[in-house]
């Protein structure tokens, strides 16, 4: 029986691999304040300029595209139901949804943060979603800021990023005071990020009780050279299980197998 030792330079591969081109990513931060509310033309028009169009009713209105530039209506009334980001091509596809988030806003008024209408207490109904061209797309999550609505403001909560209805990452936050303050969690691949509240965590919750700004996020979920790598490390399993059907008894040693995580 031949034993041969096949050495297959499995970190050249790796270093192909990290040395390869990114995937193309973007941070996005998401202001809310390019977002307004108008009931009415003259507003409308007082706010994104006299040529400005593309007013229909009511609702909260946002200059998705600063070029050419274009006006997209996000809804009606004066819930926030989310952010898109400017320029994006094609216009206004790459959004922050909104569910559960509301302003109390006037006739012209800008949207500077948004703050929770539903209350989280017992129930997932306070949460967003990255979205692209409407479909709920997996990002990494960066960070956020949030406030309590007053000084004294005590609210602790769970945090949960879910991808695909399953749970993947989980924080207890904990909000003093109505300074806002940026809570970095850096989640890869997640979907869906909602406040979840129990009976004893925390007390006294109430609309308009947290506010939010500020939503940083990638919209690349995982990076692009670990992808690579495994998708080349798969690939030569493959090639070796057909190499050792076809060499009957043949062995090989694997040697130098490195990944790199970048």
């Amino acid at each position: 029986m031949t034993k041969k030792a096949f050495v297959l330079p499995i970190a050249m591969l790796t270093i192909l691999g990290a040395a390869a081109p990114a995937q193309a990513s973007t941070v996005y931060t998401f202001t809310f304040n390019d977002e307004y509310y108008v009931s009415s033309l003259t507003t409308f028009q007082s706010i994104f300029g006299a040529t400005a169009t593309g007013y229909s009713a009511a609702g909260i209105y946002q200059e998705t595209n600063t070029a050419t530039p274009t006006i997209t209506r996000l809804g009606n009334g004066s819930g926030v139901p989310g952010d898109y980001q400017q320029n994006t091509t094609p216009n206004a596809t790459d959004e922050l949804a909104l569910f559960g988030w509301t302003q109390s806003l006037n006739n012209g008024q800008q949207v500077a943060n948004v703050y929770n209408l539903a209350n989280p207490l017992n129930g997932a109904v306070l949460y967003f979603h990255y979205t692209v061209g409407g479909t709920t797309t997996p990002f990494t999550f960066n960070s956020f800021d949030l406030r309590g609505a007053a000084p004294t403001a005590d609210l602790d909560f769970t945090l949960e990023g879910f991808l695909g209805g399953s749970l993947v990452d989980s924080a207890i936050l904990d909000v003093h005071g109505n300074t806002f303050t940026t809570f970095t969690e850096n989640w890869t691949n997640v979907d869906t990020v909602e406040v979840v509240s129990t009976a004893g965590l925390p007390v006294n919750w109430g609309s308009g009780t947290l506010y939010l700004d500020n939503v940083t996020l990638n919209n690349s979920p995982e990076p692009a050279s670990i992808v690579l790598v495994g998708t080349m490390l798969v690939a030569f399993s493959l090639f070796l299980r057909k190499r050792q059907i076809r060499g009957g008894n043949d062995s090989y040693n694997l040697i130098n197998v490195t990944s790199t995580k970048r």
